[in-house]
């Protein structure tokens, strides 16, 4: 069993979350937290789970790449998770669509991506809670923590780092349905 964290963010949601265990298992230990938020219990499965169960699906996970939207939409299936991914070309609609889809046990894994020593990095965190109007987003991000913000598409993650990276969506999200 996968050993869970507890959130509660500012609108007194608690959420369950997890730290990867390596620089690229975000994609594996964001289906880890899509299924804990959905079922409200800690998952059976581990990172190695997740990872196995990719295999199965085009464009599986691998110690270089990472994971891809697709192939962890079917491992979410896999895990009992229905969903559907979707991809938004402009802001408004991704803002809108988190707004009108994300909902306490109904999150979304959503890609994001930054530059790293002029090298576009993909990073996958969960958006727990949307309100486009307010501006206010709680991302269940497994390597930078739970975080609440403003301003999305960019995210301004809170770190030790001292040059924090600014994610920005790419529109590619899984909604769990």
């Amino acid at each position: 069993m996968t050993a869970m964290t507890s959130f509660t963010d500012k609108h007194n949601r608690t959420y369950k979350t997890y730290r990867q265990k390596t620089q690229v298992t975000c994609g594996p230990a964001c289906c880890l937290i899509m299924w804990a938020n959905v079922y409200h219990a800690d998952p059976i499965a581990d990172e190695g789970g997740v990872i196995a169960l990719s295999q199965a699906y085009p464009k599986p996970w691998n110690h270089s790449t990472g994971a891809e939207i697709n192939n962890l939409s079917g491992v979410l299936r896999s895990m009992a998770v229905p969903n559907q991914v979707e991809t938004f070309a402009s802001t408004g609609d991704l803002r809108s669509a988190l707004h009108r889809r994300v909902h306490f046990g109904k999150p979304a894994l959503a890609f994001a991506e930054w530059e790293v020593d002029a090298t576009v990095v993909g990073h996958f965190v969960v958006v727990g809670y949307a309100d486009a109007r307010a501006d206010e987003w709680t991302i269940l991000d497994p390597m930078n923590g739970s975080q609440e913000t403003t301003g999305i598409p960019a995210y301004y993650p809170v770190t030790d780092d001292a040059d924090p990276p600014v994610l920005r969506f790419t529109g590619a999200v899984v909604f769990a349905l």
